[in-house]
């Protein structure tokens, strides 16, 4: 007798779905509280800061073996204790790159043809 129940009426399909609610229904919690709406949310975006991360160059060795030979290191192990404590890095080239100051006299680019050429 349960399958005369779950027929459709006659010349209706089967619904298997719930009803939409009416349109004075509200999806979601009223909040009590006004906020800026957009503009507030546009013009006040909290923004994280980049951290400058200190980076760490790669060991100089071969500034760090004439140092050691200008100290008098002869044996491995002298070289050794010498690298452990007299830790010299390599320079780092990009200075421009992070915004160094520019030299007022250098120029960037390709040097001018020369004049012979073009006579």
């Amino acid at each position: 007798m349960e399958m005369a129940d779950k027929r459709p009426e006659l010349g209706k399909p089967m619904r298997n779905c719930y009803s939409l609610p009416g349109p004075d229904f509200t999806y979601g919690i009223y909040m009590h509280k006004r906020d800026g709406g957009v503009p507030e949310a546009i013009g006040h975006w909290d923004s994280v800061k980049a951290k400058p991360h200190k980076r760490v160059m790669p060991r100089d060795f071969v500034a760090m073996g004439r140092a050691a030979v200008d100290e008098g290191c002869t044996t491995a192990r002298e070289f050794a204790l010498y690298y452990k404590y007299m830790d010299i890095r390599c320079k780092d080239k990009g200075i421009l790159r992070y915004g160094g100051k520019v030299p007022p006299g250098m120029t960037f680019g390709k040097p001018p043809r020369n004049n012979i050429l073009m006579q």
